[in-house]
């Protein structure tokens, strides 16, 4: 574990040592893919727990008699 800690400062020391116009593309180059994971971590996860909601909705729209899709625009009658 102490080689990771001493790599992680290693890194942090060189980058701070780096003039600003240097930091800011390797922030962007780790932070924009980090982000973009991330992202899809939780939309992942959002969409796992609102399985459950998302397919009831879906079998009672389809159903005859059901009550209507959200957005949908009720009829003249």
């Amino acid at each position: 574990m102490a080689w990771l800690t001493a790599t992680i400062d290693a890194v942090e020391s060189w980058i701070v040592g780096q003039s600003f116009w240097v930091q800011i593309p390797i922030l962007l180059g780790v932070l924009l893919p980090l982000c973009w994971l991330v992202a899809g971590l939780i939309d992942r996860v959002v969409e796992w727990l609102l399985r459950n909601h998302t397919r009831r909705e879906r079998a009672l729209s389809s159903r005859p008699g059901g009550p209507p899709p959200p957005g949908a625009v009720p009829s003249g009658r």
